[in-house]
């Protein structure tokens, strides 16, 4: 029996370290960055599947098992253990609480969407605290821009230190529309925007309409709320962003 016959079918994370060490006892140069290479994915995202702080997915395992010279059966022995998991990319308790809520009256009474928008885009490459910048790339005029940087500095959410650069108080950030009624129309404008996407076949829009049973309201909601944050979270983890995207989940009732 070989060394990974003897090893459990939901233990590639495992698999893995074992098989870094192997090639590097082999090849003291051999590094990390090597063996990445070697997987065809990107060091970070190979350190973090090591280091438990990304999940091992099916996908993942799929996409990893071919360049290690697995056999089939190795190979689907690892992806039902990876399909026993319910969750596909799990937050640790860290993660969670950088979301942070907003609490200020004074910021949930004054925001549109394009408040949001602004402070997002301090994540995408080349971003300029610049109200010319900032309205071209959200298709706002430049009063608006110029209106969303005063109000988030008057707020405190933005401010500029002594070399005149831009800080972000607060790096993730969410608004309780329950605490803040206003915050509903923020969302409206959001939905108002991806209607107007949809004939532009521009991101991914669906929608169904089930029967439920109310007794499993609470659970669904609750589910919708880890699975939005998760999904947050996954795209939000590569270190250079290209544009900002709306997230928009809904459910709610048509009966009366």
């Amino acid at each position: 029996m070989n060394q990974l016959q003897a090893m459990t079918t939901n233990d590639f994370r495992a698999f893995l370290e074992q098989e870094l060490g192997r090639r590097s006892s082999a090849n003291p140069n051999y590094s990390l960055r090597a063996f990445a290479r070697d997987l065809g994915v990107d060091s970070s995202f190979l350190s973090k599947l090591l280091n438990g702080k990304r999940s091992m997915t099916a996908r993942t395992i799929l996409t990893l098992a071919p360049r290690l010279s697995l056999s089939e059966e190795q190979i689907q022995n690892f992806v039902q253990g990876a399909n026993g998991r319910r969750r596909r990319y799990p937050l640790n308790s860290l993660e969670i609480q950088t979301l942070q809520e907003i609490e200020d009256q004074r910021v949930a009474q004054m925001l549109d969407w394009y408040h949001m928008a602004v402070m997002a885009l301090f994540d995408v490459k080349g971003f300029q605290a610049s109200a010319t910048w900032i309205a071209e790339r959200l298709g706002i005029e430049v009063t608006q821009a110029q209106q969303a940087l005063d109000d988030l500095m008057g707020t405190g959410l933005l401010c500029q230190n002594a070399q005149g650069e831009w800080i972000r108080q607060i790096d993730r950030h969410t608004v309780s529309s329950r605490k803040f009624p206003h915050v509903n129309l923020v969302k409206k404008q959001i939905l108002e925007q991806a209607a107007e996407m949809v004939p532009k076949q521009i991101g991914d829009h669906s929608a169904m309409t089930i029967s439920v049973a109310n007794s499993r309201l609470d659970e669904a909601i609750e589910r919708i709320r880890k699975f939005r944050r998760e999904l947050a979270h996954f795209l939000n983890e590569p270190s250079e962003k290209d544009s900002v995207y709306h997230l928009a989940i809904s459910l709610f009732p048509v009966t009366k």
